[in-house]
């Protein structure tokens, strides 16, 4: 079996044809999240990924942190939405949760770690060094300092918020319910927007600590997983969690595109990134 996944769309068509010639020469496509820009809602989008629905046997996705309701009205319309859902497609199993986790409560989370951690080793870059500026975590004499805020400074952060936001407590429980519905399937894959957390740090990241959702995290750790699917990150990533392997799946709108492969005679796994 090979399934096209895609991620990070974010209104960008230039490689329409190619999505759709994929889509129809594979068995199935994996969305991972983000179709349009963020708090937009195009019908150019609508249409093509409807045209992309239509070329292929089967699809499933979920939504993106920067989606508005009526564009997950759309994905439900569509028959693809596996937020807090779960679906077996020849034994293979599939759930999901869409979104991220409360930013703000994520942010509060990476200034605590550069507080109490040895972050000497990260060489960050500019564009990275200007993300913790905004987080009140700066970069001086070769060293991080988090600066001291106020209750109205962390207030303030939720200017930061997406559209959609789960709390972990919430996560937890929309992937439970999701994967109680495809208990009979023989492999099972996670799919989600927001990536799992990793924990220490993670100098492959541009900041050097994960934002991802530690309750996917903990979820992967207390169930049998094949593989979590994800996206968010605009860049390819892999890691493990216990004996699943976790992939980050960069953006569509960078020129990028997945295959996963699956082998249904031994089920195993791979998967490969190609440029369109």
């Amino acid at each position: 079996m090979e399934v096209l996944v895609l991620a990070d769309i974010h209104d960008m068509w230039a490689h329409l044809n190619k999505m759709l010639h994929l889509a129809k020469s594979m068995d199935g496509v994996i969305f991972l999240g983000d179709l349009m820009k963020f708090r937009k809602f195009t019908q150019e989008s609508v249409d093509d990924m409807t045209r992309l629905k239509e070329e292929c046997n089967w699809m499933v996705g979920v939504p993106g942190n920067g989606t508005l309701p009526k564009v997950r009205e759309f994905f439900d319309d569509l028959g693809i939405n596996l937020h807090g859902r779960g679906r077996i497609v020849e034994d293979l199993g599939f759930f999901g949760v869409g979104g991220v986790q409360e930013t703000a409560k994520t942010i509060i989370g990476i200034r605590d770690f550069y507080r109490t951690n040895d972050t000497s080793s990260l060489s960050p870059n500019k564009r990275a060094l200007e993300t913790l500026s905004e987080f009140g975590i700066m970069h001086q004499n070769g060293q991080f300092v988090v600066e001291d805020w106020s209750d109205t400074d962390l207030t303030a952060l939720d200017r930061y918020s997406s559209p959609f936001e789960n709390s972990e407590e919430a996560i937890y429980k929309i992937l439970s319910t999701g994967f109680q519905q495809i208990g009979d399937a023989h492999s099972k894959i996670l799919i989600s927007h927001v990536p799992p957390y990793e924990s220490g740090l993670v100098p492959d990241l541009g900041i050097g600590v994960s934002t991802g959702s530690k309750s996917i995290t903990k979820f992967i750790e207390s169930n049998p997983l094949s593989l979590a699917l994800s996206g968010h990150y605009h860049m390819h990533h892999e890691f493990t969690i216990g004996t699943a392997i976790c992939v980050v799946m960069p953006a569509v709108a960078n020129g990028f595109y997945g295959v996963l492969s699956v082998d249904t005679s031994s089920w195993e796994m791979r998967t490969e990134i190609c440029k369109f």
